[in-house]
C-alpha cells in the first residue's frame, strides 16, 4: 500500500510542477487542485467498473474452468525478467472490498478455497483491464485545457498501477491452477478409498 500511495503523491507532484513550468498559464494551486480532482475522479472511474465487472458479468465467465486467464509460459518469464517477486508483496490488494483478500495464501490443501481464490483472481483481472482501459476517461472530467497535460498523464499513471496488479494475478495464477489440480486428485483418491 505505502509502495502505491508513494507513486500517486509523487506522480501528482510531478503533473502539478511540470504543468506550472511547461507553460500552463494558470496557477500553481489551481492546477495542483486539477490534478487531487483527476486524480480522486480516477478512483471512482475505478470503482465504477470494479463493481460493473463484479457484480453485473455472468459468474460462469469467471469459473476454474475458463483456463483463458491463465498466461502462458513466456509471460510468466517476463513477469519474472520485470522483478515481479521484488515488487508483487508491496502493492495495493483491494480484496477485502469483495471479502477475499488475495495478498497471502491461507488454506492451501481445501479445495474451495483454492477455487475461490482462482475465481477471485479471475475476476481481479477482468477488473484491472477495465479499469486500464476506461480509466483515460478521466480526461473528459477536466477542462478542456487539462486534457493533454493532466488528464491524460492522471490516466497513464493509473494504467501503470492497473498493469502491476493485474501482472500479479496472472503471474499467480498458474501455481493455483497446479494447487488446485493437485488438490482436486487428492480429493478423488481420498473418496476411492
Amino acid at each position: 500500500m505505502i509502495l502505491y500511495l508513494s507513486i500517486i503523491i509523487i506522480c501528482m507532484c510531478v503533473i502539478a510542477v511540470a504543468n506550472y513550468f511547461l507553460g500552463v498559464y494558470a496557477s500553481l494551486f489551481n492546477i495542483a487542485l486539477w490534478v487531487v480532482l483527476a486524480t480522486l475522479l480516477e478512483i471512482v472511474i475505478d470503482s465504477i467498473f470494479a463493481t460493473i465487472s463484479r457484480w453485473v458479468l455472468p459468474k460462469k465467465w469467471f469459473a476454474v474452468e475458463n483456463k483463458s486467464f491463465v498466461p502462458g509460459k513466456k509471460e510468466v518469464r517476463f513477469y519474472e525478467n520485470i522483478g515481479i517477486r521484488k515488487w508483487k508483496d508491496k502493492t495495493l490488494e483491494l480484496g477485502a472490498v469483495t471479502g477475499f483478500r488475495k495478498n497471502k495464501l491461507g488454506d492451501a490443501g481445501n479445495i474451495e478455497y483454492v477455487e475461490r481464490f482462482i475465481v477471485e483472481a479471475n475476476y481481479g483481472i477482468i477488473v484491472h483491464v477495465l479499469c486500464i482501459i476506461f480509466g483515460f476517461a478521466v480526461m473528459f472530467l477536466t477542462p478542456y485545457r487539462y486534457w493533454f497535460s493532466i488528464g491524460i498523464p492522471v490516466g497513464f499513471v493509473n494504467a501503470c498501477l492497473n498493469c502491476m496488479s493485474l501482472f500479479i494475478l496472472r503471474y499467480n495464477l498458474p501455481k493455483l491452477h497446479a494447487l488446485y489440480k493437485f488438490n482436486f486428485k487428492k480429493l478423488q483418491k481420498q473418496n476411492k478409498e
